[in-house]
This record gives structure tokens, sequence and C-alpha cells, in this order.
């Protein structure tokens, strides 16, 4: 399995916000729609069905959208990016960006507001899910920590096994898997770093599924 999933109403409602988000933001900045599959390396259907709100995002996409206009996961998500703090601590809202039908789920605990996105993921997986991305782009830098149970993570034609208490460094600049190992459910933890400025390469496909479909597509 990858990472589709059913479309639940907090799913659609995510799809109707993004939409919006996507219309402001390329209005704002005077952007084609073939400017923005360009930037994206979506197809241009695919960003028309975004905008128009009959496709619902995946977390791939979510960071492809947000690389494309220098802004954070957290930034793209929210009705407005966040502003330049001088706060010490500052709150933030927990966000699950992807569920399966077996009920494994993806979490943004917390992020950094600007171009260069720093992440912190929380992670759940059943026995035997999985979940796929894209290439992110270049250099983007993960620390994964294996909480409980036991991970394979795939990057390109490479791939690891993590058991609990285990940890490791990835270069997510190709196609890459995380896929629970362990007859019970996996938790982990993820750190993602990307820099600002960067443009993610155009890809061949990074479709997601349409409404009708009832799925959600693909950092």
């Amino acid at each position: 399995m990858t990472d589709t999933s059913f479309i639940s109403d907090r799913e659609q409602d995510l799809g109707q916000a993004i939409a919006t988000r996507l219309r402001n933001l390329r209005r704002d900045q005077d952007l084609t729609l073939d400017r923005v599959a360009k930037l994206t390396g979506l197809s241009k259907g695919t960003v028309v069905a975004l905008e128009q709100g009959k496709a619902n995002p995946s977390i791939g996409i979510l960071c492809r959208l947000a690389a494309a206009f220098s802004l954070s996961v957290a930034d793209l998500i929210n009705d407005a990016p966040g502003a330049e703090t001088d706060k010490r601590i500052e709150r933030m809202v927990t966000k699950t960006l992807w569920t399966s039908p077996a009920g494994s789920s993806a979490q943004l605990q917390a992020s950094t507001s600007g171009r260069t996105m720093f992440e912190l993921w929380s992670w759940v997986l059943a026995p035997g899910d999985e979940f796929h991305a894209d290439a992110h782009s270049a250099d983007t830098r993960e620390l994964v920590t294996v909480a409980a149970g036991a991970l394979t993570i795939v990057v390109g034609k490479d791939s690891i096994v993590l058991l609990e208490g285990e940890s490791a460094h990835l270069i997510t600049d190709q196609s890459h898997s995380y896929i629970g190992a362990a007859d019970a459910w996996t938790r982990f933890t993820m750190a993602v770093l990307e820099r600002g400025g960067q443009r993610l390469p155009v890809a061949a496909s990074d479709e997601p599924a349409t409404l009708e479909k009832a799925a959600i597509a693909d950092h």
C-alpha cells in the first residue's frame, strides 16, 4: 500500500483549504497554472484539480507546493504564514496529515515558519503498512527514531531496518518508503530539514486522486 487513504471529513476540509490557499498564493505572486506546475513538478491538470478543490493533496504534494512558494508546510496549510516572533515559547497545534485504512497516521507536531522548513513529525504504522513518498527537494535531511516496533526504510536502492531505540539519518532527495516491519504497531518520530530557496525537480507524475475516486495521493 502506498500513501493513499480514504477520504475523511478532515481530509476534505484540507483539500478545500488548500484550494483556497493555492488560488490566493498564485494570484498574489502573479503565477500562471503552467508556472506553478513547472515549479512543483506536478501536471497542470493536477494543479487545476487542487485549485478547484476536486483533489485532496497528500503529504508529498503539500511539500512540493510549499517548496514552490518558499513556505513551510505549516504555513501552507494555515490561513496565513506564521509571522516572525520574538516569543521564547510558542504553542503549536498538531495536525494529522495522513491516515490509512489500516489506522496508520502521520502527524505534524511542530514546525518553523518561513522559507527553511524544520518540522517534527510523529508516525504510527500498522504491521506491514507502508507510506511511499517521491523525492523531496535536493539535500533534504531527515532524522528518524523508532520508539516502538520495527521500521523498514527504503531510500532509492538503499534500505535499512531500525529496531526500537534505533535511529537513522536520511537524505531524501530520492523516492523513499517507510514500512511497519514488526508484528505490533510501529511508532517513530521524524525531524525534517528542507533548506529554503530550493526548487523541486520536475517529476514525471505525482497525481492526487480525485474525490470521485475517494482517495488521497503523495517529502
